[in-house]
């Protein structure tokens, strides 16, 4: 769980691209999982691990999901549903989710779950002690520190094909690393508008007054705040 844009769906989807062709695994993802009823939700669970023939009644789809489950554990296949956007699940659904984790053998589950979902989802995960007792792992996407920050842009620098030193000096850094606040979506958001002011302008090397001024248009909330950035010289 995270704030908004800390990188919860780019990691779910990290996971798809690694498991979803795996042949030891079956894997699933829900990305919009706010479904009226547990019925919807585990008609669409079924459906997207291929296992949708049609049933009556949601005792006789839960008995036919776990017969798929049994039938991939003696294939010797894990099978992992990813649910994102998670804090969006009612009560129900949630209680769903439990159910399934039910489905076990003497020593291993049937299912592995992996949820993702925006901080209130810890507070859900609270009112339903049931299913929070069953999380094995708890993990919280946390803002990025300013070494990673830097990192990050590197990184997407190079794998854009950026040739030669970065269009952004060390004070352009420091900037972008406030307004962002360390969220993965801010950093890349300001760094794509500053890239196509300086290819529109022809130039090469952003300065810490663009940054600004991109941070302003692009409505970040902390520009305004009283806050000292050494200017670069001109370029």
């Amino acid at each position: 769980y995270g704030d908004i844009g800390s990188g919860k769906t780019s990691l779910a989807r990290r996971l798809w691209e690694q498991y979803a062709s795996s042949e030891n695994h079956r894997f699933a993802m829900l990305v919009h999982p706010s479904f009226p009823t547990p019925f919807q939700l585990l008609k669409e669970v079924r459906r997207e691990f291929g296992n949708d023939v049609p049933k009556r009644s949601l005792v006789d789809m839960l008995d036919d999901f776990q017969e798929f489950l049994t039938e991939q554990y003696k294939q010797k296949k894990t099978v992992v549903l990813v649910v994102d956007e998670a804090h969006r699940l009612k009560p129900p659904l949630f209680e769903l989710l439990r159910q399934f984790l039910n489905f076990e053998t003497n020593t291993e589950k049937l299912l592995q779950i992996v949820i993702f979902g925006q901080n209130e989802l810890i507070i859900k995960l609270d009112r339903q002690p049931e299913l929070k007792d069953r999380v094995t792992i708890f993990g919280a996407l946390t803002s990025l520190t300013r070494g990673d920050v830097d990192e990050l842009i590197k990184f997407r620098w190079n794998v854009a094909g950026g040739k030669g030193k970065l269009p952004f000096d060390e004070f352009t850094l420091k900037a972008i690393f406030k307004y962002s606040k360390g969220l993965p979506r801010r950093i890349c958001k300001l760094c794509d508008n500053t890239l196509i002011r300086l290819a529109s302008a022809d130039k090469k090397v952003a300065d810490v007054e663009l940054v600004t001024q991109i941070a302003k248009e692009i409505r970040l909330d902390d520009v305004n705040n009283d806050i000292t950035l050494k200017k670069s010289g001109p370029k």
